[in-house]
């Protein structure tokens, strides 16, 4: 199993059996095709093109799976009428966990810029068969399966 970030203190402060924890940047890493069966990006694939998943397709070994937890840009009307749950579904969740102690984490926090639309269609080209749901807090949940 591989880890991959290109923060070189998150990768220092990694640990966990039978993982390989790479310092890297996943947009320019020679990844060798067909792999890996399991390959899961969570809420980071908003961090780099979209257009990453490409390569995250070809190192697919045949029936793997590419699951993205992902976030999206509020842009249309539907947008906006999950907001009307997420956003005291979001309060709820923050005052349930007010009382534990943060994790202490200085990654880099970078708004989507990418709307569901425009993941649904960039994906549809990239990843034929893909599956996305839209998701509460702002998120979706994309799943491809390699043939």
């Amino acid at each position: 199993m591989d880890a991959v970030d290109p923060d070189k203190a998150v990768i220092d402060a990694a640990t966990g059996q039978g993982i390989r924890y790479i310092h890297g940047d996943i947009t320019t890493m020679e990844l060798e095709p067909g792999r890996y069966d399991y390959i899961s990006c969570l809420a980071s694939l908003h961090h780099v093109p979209f257009d990453t998943v490409r390569a995250l397709r070809s190192a697919l070994a045949p029936g793997g799976v590419l699951a993205v937890l992902g976030c999206y840009r509020a842009s249309a009307p539907s947008d906006y009428l999950f907001d009307v749950v997420a956003i005291p579904a979001n309060a709820a969740m923050r005052l349930a966990l007010s009382g534990r102690p943060a994790p202490e984490v200085d990654a880099p926090v970078t708004a989507p810029r990418m709307t569901l639309e425009e993941i649904r269609r960039e994906a549809a080209t990239l990843l034929p068969g893909v599956r996305i749901r839209r998701l509460l807090f702002w998120r979706y949940l994309l799943t491809f399966q390699a043939q």
